[in-house]
């Protein structure tokens, strides 16, 4: 087994015999667990974070995200992350689902949860964490916006179709 070590992550290759007999070379990198929420008003407003995203030399709006520290709850980090990042507290947490981020070579597991009715504070944000604002928009916009290219973090994707089913909302879109 070959290792190499980054500063969240650890890349691991290593042959191993599938369930149908061929021996296969798998790389599989570990991941901590993470969460999104998407802050969600009661009037359909959301609200995304404008964050530079070094791995793709990019920036890019997106639902508050992070990962678990070591032993903590994810709803306790999901709050944290949604006042770290947006300065938005909440008293209503809904968990929507999760699931293996890329299960083709991650072994990161998210949890996905809509912030209802958010409260405006301060950010909190962390040293590597670069945010330009807090950007407010319909949830109407944030969906066409997916089809306009202009929200492409597939984790913010899945929470604003999940909070547009939850709300019964219908709205079209192209083919991009």
């Amino acid at each position: 087994m070959g290792l190499c070590r980054g500063r969240r992550v650890l890349f691991e290759y290593e042959y191993e015999v599938l369930p149908n007999g061929v021996k296969v070379l798998v790389d599989r990198v570990i991941f901590p667990d993470s969460v999104t929420v998407l802050p969600l008003t009661g009037d359909g407003k959301v609200f995304l974070v404008k964050q530079y995203r070094p791995t793709i030399r990019k920036w890019i709006l997106e639902a508050p995200a992070g990962t678990l520290k070591p032993g903590e709850d994810p709803r306790d980090a999901a709050l944290r992350e949604l006042e770290e990042e947006a300065g938005l507290t909440t008293d209503n947490l809904e968990y929507v689902g999760g699931g293996y981020v890329s299960p083709g070579y991650s072994t990161e597991n998210m949890k996905l949860y809509i912030a209802w009715n958010p409260r405006r504070g301060e950010p909190r944000r962390e040293a590597h964490e670069v945010i330009e604002r807090v950007v407010e928009l319909s949830l109407g916009k944030a969906y066409e916006m997916i089809y306009e290219g202009e929200i492409a973090d597939i984790k913010t994707i899945t929470l604003i179709l999940a909070a547009s089913l939850k709300l019964g909302l219908k709205m079209g879109g192209s083919n991009g």
